[in-house]
């Protein structure tokens, strides 16, 4: 009896001790855990991509990926609930399973700018400055050009699905200013990342930087981590060169490989 009572006080303690240890994981842990969010893969694709686009990315996904967005939150979600005491009663009510997926689909998209209403103004510093030289690019100036703009928010530059995005909105460049459009892509990379980015892949279109993810959450477009912050999600904005807000492409993760033709398709839909 005095044995059971020994070995029980000593997994109490254990338990306990764990415990404590948990609630004061060091802040490097947390910022190791933010970074790996960032650079980690972001990308659920539909099975019946392309086929000429299937073995790019996959590639890409092999070179850059830990795992799909849903995986990362799924095998972290122990970690976010001790890591920010914010999350920890809900982690404890809920279960893990669903801490992660509410982090992971925290995205404000019921907030969404409503279609053929003004699109939110903004103005971000860019990762080329502009031919007037100045290093940020405003609504205003892109509108000032009386131009289609294509906005697309994405979580984070080098990631698989981000390049290939990004690779494809190049590709198709040409058509884009066929039809008197623009290309604006902006995530919460600093500038410098943002410009590494767009030399490595020879873009041609600006960048900007959402620092704090504030210009994201106007549009409805930021996914947020209780403890880590806010980051961009994966969605395009087609505005017209009023400044109206003509189409809202949400569910891009899934078809991130003919996004672009996507967008294209609708672009000479709105032009009719």
């Amino acid at each position: 009896m005095k044995l059971r009572t020994s070995l029980l006080l000593i997994a109490w303690a254990s338990s306990q001790c764990y415990t404590a240890a948990a609630y004061v994981a060091p802040l490097t842990s947390r910022r190791r855990l933010c970074t790996s969010f960032k650079n980690s893969a972001s990308d659920d694709v539909d099975a019946t991509i392309d086929s000429n686009d299937t073995k790019q990315y996959r590639d890409l996904k092999n070179h850059y990926s830990t795992g799909s967005r849903r995986d990362f939150f799924q095998r972290s979600a122990n970690i976010f609930a001790v890591a920010s005491t914010a999350t920890t009663s809900a982690f404890l009510s809920t279960g893990s399973s669903t801490v992660a997926n509410a982090a992971l689909l925290s995205s404000s998209s019921s907030s969404l700018p409503p279609l053929n209403t003004p699109a939110p103004d903004f103005e971000l510093p860019n990762s080329r400055n502009n031919n007037d030289g100045s290093p940020t690019t405003s609504l205003t100036s892109l509108l000032n050009t009386k131009k289609w703009t294509v906005l697309y928010f994405y979580p984070g530059a080098f990631t698989s699905g981000c390049t290939l995005e990004a690779r494809n909105f190049q590709t198709d460049l040409p058509t884009y200013q066929n039809l008197n459009a623009q290309i604006v892509g902006v995530s919460v990379d600093s500038v410098e990342k943002n410009s590494e980015f767009c030399s490595a892949e020879k873009l041609e279109y600006t960048l900007l930087t959402d620092e704090g993810g504030h210009v994201s959450k106007l549009y409805g477009s930021s996914l947020s981590i209780p403890g880590f912050g806010t980051f961009s999600n994966r969605q395009t904005y087609i505005i017209d060169p009023r400044g109206d807000v003509r189409w809202v492409f949400v569910d891009v993760d899934s078809k991130i490989p003919r996004h672009s033709g996507d967008v294209l398709e609708k672009l000479r839909q709105l032009q009719e």
